[in-house]
């Protein structure tokens, strides 16, 4: 007998999950939740994230004590390749560790030529994983599964996910060879080291958030991302699987998106909130069952960390429910429980499943994912968000047709991402007597603000947003001299952040450009900004608004900390968060005084912010 006894969990996820399976008795839930085991069991996260034994004993206990189906071996996947390869980590004592990828490894191709592959049984935390393996097998008696950061969201931590953009649309031949080498050198021999340590290894699972959608195009997605995937699958020597692509909701192709998925992982396929919450399940199921699959349907942390109980439960009931009338094939995933997630809607979700096993169904035949109401974790109707509006350029009397033509090609230039070309025809839009003003806001601001709306239609994802925001970036500069010299004040300062935790900066480059071309300052902190090193700064900046932005879930809690402190040291500076887990419902609940759920409703809120002169929530919010 194990110390640890999860066998009739296991069997249950077996039935449900297994090839060929006829399904569970009841619907087994999944979750990830090292973070919160950490919290829970009151480690620190520098030790948790290094010590085996630590790990693996917390997820366990953590596990037990509240009831889980079965545990979850799943550390900070995605960043032990890289830190393999040297990418700094840094670590905290209170959360998952990062990667300080502020300074890429790779930028070009003397930088991928002098890469070494590491020997995953000596570089950097690659043991730890392998005995992480070993002790859940010894502990609880089952077959391990190894987990890994997959190609894609490698190469971002590698290169930054901006460079990595970039180089895909200048020079896609290099971007293969750097999946070619985290492929062949790195991912490759990775996954047949582990095979070799457990020849009972069940799977390799790989984690790529950062290839969803709308961070790249679908077309992206299929060739820098799947392609890499099925290069690994014929070199490893178990199933690989990566099955934590989301953006279900942003694609107008579903059955190719669902496709690619099931060539990504072929055993199962999955969805999430806020994807399966947008969109419903009726289509997605439909499509699990044409193609013979189980599923895995996961609930966001956004609701676990600030839902009401009787969502949480309605959300759980929902989903259970929905599989089991398909059978029963599949479970219910419980997404990215975190160091702050309250231990006692945790417990609320556990006893939901509970609840439902026991035949106590409140809210039986009850649908409420997909319909209209659908727009927040909570499933709460939110204010309704107006979308971006263009600003039309009209043509003043007498203005000659030359310079009207001249100021199109601008805006044009913008909108096809020519950089070169922007700079080449503002030049000559200044040389032909045009005001700065004017290229600024008719052709550099017009034509972002027609980004801006396309971006909030979905005829355009992030890739394109960004591009565009370079284009004009480099136009700006040619105007910022100009700007400068003639005293012409910003119409307001913003400082912008990404939170501790988390050094990703997709969303806040974006933002801080989109901004400057809007005409405002910005004072960008960079990543990895502790609460205090925000404050501080902003006492320094005096800033009109600042803008917290993080990926991931597991940085969430840093905002919720900045937000805090802003608060009891009261600090008058209106602060609004965004990045892609944030919600508008945990925007709220943290006592931000705006949110962007995009780059430019972002800037659409400070405009609001800078105009009104409100007084910041975070000052007096509840905590």
């Amino acid at each position: 007998m194990p110390e640890f006894d999860f066998e009739v969990g296991f069997e249950r996820l077996e039935a449900a999950m297994g090839p060929g399976g006829s399904g569970a008795d009841q619907v087994p839930f999944i979750a990830q939740m090292h973070e919160f085991a950490m919290a829970y069991t009151g480690a620190r996260g520098d030790l948790f994230y290094s010590d085996a034994e630590t790990l693996v004993r917390g997820i366990l206990t953590t596990s037990r004590d509240l009831g889980f189906d079965t545990p979850s071996f799943i550390w900070d996947a995605y960043n032990v390749e890289a830190e393999a390869l040297g990418v700094p980590l840094v670590t905290f004592e209170d959360m998952a560790p990062a990667l300080d990828n502020v300074t890429p490894l790779i930028r070009d191709e003397t930088d991928l030529a002098r890469l070494k592959a590491p020997d995953p049984a000596t570089a950097g935390r690659m043991p730890f994983v392998a005995e992480v393996l070993h002790l859940g097998k010894e502990l609880t008696g089952r077959r391990p599964f190894h987990g890994f950061c997959a190609p894609f969201t490698m190469a971002a931590h590698l290169m930054t996910f901006e460079n990595l953009i970039v180089h895909i649309k200048e020079n896609p031949a290099f971007v293969h060879k750097v999946m070619d080498f985290i492929v062949d050198e790195v991912l490759a021999p990775y996954c047949r080291h582990m095979a070799t340590q457990f020849p009972d290894l069940e799977s390799h699972d790989g984690s790529d958030a950062t290839a969803s959608l709308p961070f790249i195009t679908q077309a992206m997605q299929e060739e820098f991302a799947l392609e890499p995937i099925l290069r690994l699958q014929k070199q490893a020597d178990r199933p690989v699987y990566v099955d934590n692509w989301w953006g279900d909701s942003f694609t107008d192709d579903k059955t190719r998106f669902w496709d690619n998925k099931l060539k990504a992982t072929p055993g199962y396929l999955k969805t999430q909130d806020p994807d399966t919450w947008k969109m419903g399940l009726s289509e997605f199921m439909a499509h699990a069952q044409t193609r013979g699959k189980p599923v895995v349907v996961g609930i966001d942390n956004n609701l676990f960390q600030s839902g009401t109980e009787t969502a949480i439960r309605q959300r759980v009931h929902e989903y259970l429910e929905t599989i089991e009338e398909a059978g029963g094939r599949g479970c219910v995933y419980f997404c990215s429980l975190s160091a702050v997630t309250p231990r006692e809607n945790v417990e609320i979700a556990v006893d939901a499943v509970r609840q439902f096993r026991a035949g106590e169904r409140p809210w039986a035949g009850e649908r409420r994912a997909g319909t209209p109401e659908a727009r927040g974790e909570t499933g709460e109707a939110p204010e309704k968000k107006a979308a971006v509006a263009a600003v039309p350029r009209a043509k003043e009397p007498g203005q000659d047709d030359v310079l009207e033509t001249l100021l199109d090609d601008v805006f044009d230039a913008v909108l096809d991402h020519e950089d070169g070309r922007t700079v080449e025809l503002v030049n000559d839009a200044l040389g032909r007597g045009l005001s700065v003003h004017k290229i600024l806001d008719d052709a550099l601001i017009a034509a972002m603000d027609e980004v801006g709306e396309d971006f909030s239609k979905g005829v355009i994802f992030v890739p394109e947003m960004l591009m565009a925001a370079r284009a004009m970036k480099a136009g700006l500069e040619v105007l910022r001299p100009i700007l400068t010299e003639t005293g012409e004040p910003p119409k307001g300062k913003v400082m912008l952040a990404t939170v501790q935790g988390d050094v990703h900066d997709i969303g806040k480059n974006l933002v801080g450009m989109m901004l400057e071309g809007a005409g405002y300052e910005v004072a960008d902190l960079g990543v990895n900004a502790t609460p205090e090193a925000i404050l501080e700064s902003a006492h320094q900046e005096r800033p009109d608004v600042v803008g917290l932005s993080a990926l991931l879930t597991t940085s969430m809690p840093s905002m919720q900390k900045t937000l805090k402190l802003f608060k009891d040291r009261e600090a008058p500076y209106p602060v609004i968060v965004g990045g892609a887990p944030v919600t508008r419902v945990f925007a709220d609940h943290i006592g931000a005084d705006g949110y962007g759920e995009n780059a430019p409703e972002a800037v659409e809120t400070v405009h609001r912010l800078v105009a009104a002169g409100a007084e910041p929530a975070a000052a007096v919010a509840a905590e």
